[in-house]
């Protein structure tokens, strides 16, 4: 009995540490009109399912890639592509991308996750900065470092918030279902010694592309989105200032949790946001500061103390 009320209990904190903070996103416009803080919030909704979508593979299997731009930014063009040239909905087009980007991983992971360590890292980053130059390359298809305009998929600062927290939801609801249930026990193994893995009978490629797919589809999602949202496809999107976002949410939030990057996210986008108007570029230098400051101060990132905090409460 002690046993089922403390896992009853542990389902109930968990419960809370997500449901209620979606809950106070969800009512913030009825206490803040400022359309500046709205689309704050939304953004930060996207960039949550980015940096969550980069933890499934990075966090999970302790794979750091630094090219996962490749699929927030493939997600963003190939939505693009389909509404220019096919004039296909956009609500076909997110899921759509989805899986074009989990199909590209599949074909790219096969022989980059073959390696580890820092040559997985260098493989990403170039199959990310060699798609960028190719898009850079064709302006007559991809109209270059302009990009590609866009119509948004819905009018209105409020029917795209409520869609990006929906979307945040249903998307860190299922990458946390298949990371914690479905695949925990092989992608730990993997993270913690792969080659005892490999060893003990374990087909690691096999679960490390598995976790690349689904990591892809879901950056691919959050690309689409975006896309529609900010009105554009552009090649900033593939770049690594875009990667290394996701890696620096993934770590202040807590890696290999799903939950954890998702507060990195809001806790970047808005210190990014704030400064911005202050300090050219201040995206990047806040990256820099708060990531080494996480670092330094809470290496398993702010998740790690916010669920003690909420267990002792």
């Amino acid at each position: 009995m002690r046993i089922a009320t403390k896992i009853r209990k542990e389902k109930i904190r968990q419960s809370l540490l997500t449901l209620v903070p979606l809950v106070i996103l969800a009512v913030i416009p009825l206490f803040l009109k400022d359309p500046y803080v709205i689309h704050m919030i939304t953004v930060a909704s996207i960039y949550a399912i980015f940096s969550s979508s980069w933890d499934m593979l990075s966090g999970y299997t302790g794979q750091i890639s630094l090219g996962h731009a490749v699929f927030f930014g493939g997600g963003a063009y190939v939505a693009a592509f389909l509404t220019m040239w096919y004039n296909v909905p956009p609500p076909l087009c997110i899921p759509i991308a989805g899986v074009i980007m989990m199909l590209f991983s599949i074909i790219i992971g096969v022989p980059s996750l073959r390696v580890t360590g820092p040559y997985l890292t260098i493989t990403t980053l170039a199959f990310a900065e060699t798609v960028k130059a190719i898009v850079i390359a064709f302006p007559g298809v991809t109209r270059g470092e302009e990009g590609i305009p866009v119509k948004t998929m819905v009018r209105g600062m409020l029917p795209n918030f409520y869609i990006s927290l929906i979307l945040m939801a249903v998307s860190i609801t299922v990458m946390h279902f298949i990371a914690n249930h479905r695949l925990r026990i092989p992608l730990t193994a993997i993270r913690e010694n792969e080659n005892t893995a490999q060893a003990s009978g374990l087909n690691t490629t096999k679960y490390k592309v598995l976790s690349f797919a689904i990591s892809a589809f879901f950056a691919g999602i959050a690309g689409s989105f975006y896309c529609y949202y900010m009105m554009i496809a552009s090649p900033a999107l593939l770049s690594l200032d875009t990667s290394f976002m996701a890696f620096a949410m993934g770590v202040v939030g807590g890696m290999g949790t799903i939950i954890g990057p998702v507060i990195g996210a809001y806790i970047i986008t808005v210190l990014s946001e704030l400064l911005r108007s202050v300090i050219v570029r201040a995206h990047l230098l806040i990256y820099g500061i708060v990531f080494i400051a996480f670092i330094m101060l809470m290496p398993e990132g702010i998740i790690k103390p916010l669920s003690k905090l909420i267990k002792r409460s």
